[in-house]
């Protein structure tokens, strides 16, 4: 029978019976004269017959359908060699906005020197997180080769022959999808890209796969233990936005932020809560999301503080600043792609001043609406589960609309060092332990606690520093200067009393500071305009 074209294939004989049936049909309208009259006009025709006699139709038919003839035979062709290849091998792409895409993208890195017939890369520079800052100066970045976009290379894993390809615009192709592109398609692609990293492996073992690409991500993940992964919105091109993992820290000890007592552990304790009572937000119809405003001068301990909180919970961090020239479509795709298991920053929210579409002014420093940054901390357009925590110097310079409860569920200022914060930092800085169990001032009586010269230094140190004058990053400033920075035997052979000598120049430092951070804003009339919070917004705890 002519359409058992290919035995034991009903699709592939579906296709070509309908690839051959409309060339038929066109082939019937063609041959008829009328078809030509129409398309090129009964003079043009009358004028072709003159020349070419009877063979004008036949002519016709060979300009006019050699170019559809080859390119559906073309399609057909791809489309063919498609289904061949579809039942000899299997892949799985994984989308850059997968949680696993870096780590497998990190794996593959590391198996480019094993290409042998690699000739043109793409070079990035990464720091080596495996070096320990302590044990010397900082090393150089290392150069990490990638394979570049739409190259196939073929990769060796556990005996395993893998074919990988970096594909700019990926998306799994539908049965009844042609496999062609022509240029406008080609150009939104780029422009639109959804980039994804395409693995395949001969065979038809599709759990094989998937459990190589796992053991990859298990691996990324054993290595990333202990760590705090830091993401930041960068640019890409054609001004998109993206979440990039910047590289990961050691995790910040809870212990080491320094605040008011019971501040810290009001937030730890809120956080595990919310993070427990999914099922609550639910049954109540409560969008299921977490917003914090911590408020206070430069050098409180505001983003430190979140650090330190989110590896507590064993969570990461994402940062955002709303300047420049994000707006608002792309600032909701980015709330959309948070990473997983991530806590949201928004830094020094004071500083950016949000667009009004009501208002004619033009000296705003973001692109986003107010609408926009509202819908984000009602939870319409960012994930469920998701925490933001925003900072800011000046709490009044916040428009209104953004602080009221629901939005921000809780607000914590962090001033000025109290006399108890001194101390506390007087104790983190010379009497806790380093990682090898030594003491910066080792004495006679470390076993039985601090000497008492060490205690009546600590006494006259926090009585020597004003209460709620300085910042904690002033202070421990002044303790790597005067203490972290002088040798070990020098430290040992001095009284301790020189601390208390070096307190009248640090005070004078931190005076003059103050001075010319207020010139400086003077100089900027940063206090043009500033919106007031209304009494009932302005139940701020102050917890002092």
């Amino acid at each position: 029978m002519p359409l058992q074209l290919i035995k034991g294939n009903a699709e592939i004989n579906q296709k070509l019976y309908t690839y051959f049936d409309k060339l038929l049909c066109l082939l019937e309208k063609m041959s008829d004269e009328v078809f030509w009259q129409n398309l090129v006009g009964e003079r043009a025709l009358n004028l072709l017959k003159r020349y070419f006699g009877s063979d004008v139709v036949f002519l016709g038919f060979i300009v006019y359908l050699a170019p559809i003839i080859g390119y559906q035979f073309s399609s057909l062709f791809n489309w063919a060699l498609a289904k061949v290849l579809e039942k000899m091998y299997v892949s799985i792409q994984i989308g850059k906005n997968e949680t696993g895409y870096d780590a497998i993208q990190q794996f593959i890195a590391s198996k480019t020197t094993q290409i042998h017939d690699l000739r043109n890369v793409e070079a990035r520079c990464i720091d080596d997180e495996d070096v320990n800052d302590m044990q010397g100066p900082n090393p150089p970045p290392k150069l990490t080769l990638y394979p570049l976009d739409e190259v196939k290379h073929e990769i060796v894993y556990k005996g395993y022959k893998l074919w990988v390809t970096k594909k700019k615009n990926g998306g799994i192709q539908g049965q009844n999808e042609h496999y062609y592109s022509n240029n406008i398609r080609d150009l939104l692609g780029v422009m639109s890209s959804n980039p994804c990293i395409e693995i395949s492996m001969r065979g038809q073992d599709l759990k094989l796969l998937q459990s190589l690409i796992q053991e990859w991500i298990d691996m990324h993940y054993e290595r990333q233990n202990g760590k705090l992964t830091i993401y930041k919105c960068v640019h890409t091109r054609y001004e998109g936005f993206e979440w990039q993992s910047v590289g990961s820290k050691e995790l910040r000890s809870f212990e080491s932020v320094i605040l008011k007592a019971g501040q810290k552990e009001r937030i730890l304790k809120d956080i595990q809560t919310f993070r427990r009572r999914e099922r609550w937000y639910t049954n109540r119809g409560i969008p299921y999301r977490r917003g914090y405003l911590l408020y206070g001068p430069p050098g409180t301990g505001k983003t430190s503080l979140v650090q330190s909180v989110a590896s507590k919970v064993n969570m990461n961090v994402a940062i955002v600043s709303l300047s420049g020239s994000m707006d608002d479509e792309k600032f909701n795709v980015l709330m959309q792609e948070i990473p997983r298991n991530s806590i949201l920053i928004m830094e020094d929210i004071d500083h950016c001043v949000i667009k009004d579409p009501s208002s004619d002014e033009t000296n705003v420093s973001s692109k986003i609406t107010m609408s926009s940054l509202l819908n984000a901390l009602d939870g319409v357009v960012a994930q469920e589960g998701s925490m933001v925590f925003m900072t800011c110097n000046d709490i009044s310079r916040i428009q209104p609309a953004l602080l009221r409860p629901g939005r921000i569920d809780m607000k914590m200022e962090l001033g000025y060092a109290d006399k108890e914060q001194i101390r506390k930092m007087f104790w983190r800085f010379l009497y806790d332990e380093d990682e090898d169990n030594t003491r910066i001032f080792d004495d006679e009586t470390e076993k039985k606690g601090p000497s008492e010269k060490l205690l009546a230094l600590a006494d006259a140190f926090t009585d020597m520093i004003p209460d709620l004058t300085v910042t904690p990053a002033e202070l421990q400033n002044f303790f790597i200067m005067n203490v972290m920075d002088k040798e070990e035997d020098e430290r040992e052979q001095q009284d301790y009393s020189y601390l208390l000598d070096a307190i009248p120049a640090f005070l004078e430092t931190v005076k003059k500071d103050r001075q010319q951070a207020l010139e400086y804003k003077e100089s900027r009339n940063v206090d043009g305009k500033k919106g007031k919070i209304p009494e009932s917004d302005n139940n701020v705890e102050n917890e002092k």
